[in-house]
């Protein structure tokens, strides 16, 4: 099935030092955009949904969405919900098919982070679904209306203890990295990356990954990063696509035209992606 968990996917990466372009999913404009990058680039693929950057759209109507192009496209894809604490949430999430969750208790204290992950991961463990969880907090913030995030490094010293306890399949972790854009390019602690795949050998992941230059991403990727989560810096450019496919101020093409402009964009930034994450033809497709 092209419908995978996703830590499946993310062990293929770290075995062939590549990372998986985890994009954002949960509009038609992303998922058939990036989805059409992926699939002619031979190119395995993440989507994820974030209910704090999309909090209009409900569970219900995006999770869907991205199942079903999951399980029709013609490579690997896994399906994420994202960053969430909240219990019932999440369990929404797993009756409705997605194949991996994301517990986010990186706000919390460690041993409530810990309580917390461990009970997700009882119950997606039935239920066959991947969990990743964050240790450390990713600072920054995604969403304008949101006060940024404190950045909190990981610490490796208390990783495997973290990973024995909760039995998370992934873990998300800071090491210079934040959400959103980016105003400098940041310092990445890579050595902080080896130093923490040394110790587990489950998958670790990269949020607050676009923005960044080709040699950031190889060194990430490099140190043991097998998944990078890319948003904030490529819908930064849409407006000005937007604006040129305009003829004039007083133009006004219908809806329709202009979403067929967004999937393109979304369809060509995933290409660039692809291309500097080096996950193009590590994909077996289902269709040849």
């Amino acid at each position: 099935m092209s419908h995978q968990r996703i830590d499946e996917l993310q062990r293929a990466a770290r075995s062939g030092r590549y990372a998986i372009p985890h994009l954002l999913g949960g509009t038609t404009d992303l998922v058939v955009g990036q989805l059409r990058a992926a699939e002619h680039r031979k190119s395995p693929v993440a989507f994820g949904f974030a209910p704090e950057v999309l909090p209009m759209i409900p569970l219900e109507t995006a999770l869907p969405l991205m199942i079903t192009a999951a399980e029709r496209a013609s490579v690997p894809v896994a399906t994420q919900l994202e960053h969430t604490d909240d219990f019932d949430t999440i369990m929404r999430a797993i009756r409705l098919g997605v194949s991996s969750v994301m517990f986010d208790g990186s706000h919390l204290s460690y041993e409530e982070n810990v309580a917390g992950t461990a009970e997700v991961v009882r119950a997606a463990n039935g239920a066959g679904v991947a969990v990743e969880a964050e240790l450390g907090a990713v600072g920054g913030s995604a969403v304008r209306t949101q006060a940024p995030i404190d950045s909190l490094l990981t610490d490796p010293d208390v990783v495997v203890d973290f990973v024995a306890r909760t039995g998370v399949h992934s873990l998300a972790v800071s090491f210079g990295n934040a959400h959103g854009a980016y105003a400098a390019l940041p310092e990445l602690d890579y050595d902080r990356v080896r130093k923490i795949c040394s110790l587990v050998d489950i998958p670790i992941v990269m949020h607050g990954g676009s923005g960044l230059t080709a040699e950031q991403y190889r060194q990430s990727i490099e140190s043991g990063i097998s998944d990078i989560h890319c948003y904030s810096a490529i819908a930064a450019r849409l407006w000005d696509r937007l604006d040129r496919q305009r003829q004039s101020p007083e133009d006004r093409p219908p809806y329709h035209e202009i979403a067929g402009h967004t999937i393109d964009f979304f369809c060509e930034s995933a290409l660039e992606i692809v291309d500097m994450f080096g996950s193009g033809g590590r994909a077996v497709t289902n269709r040849e």
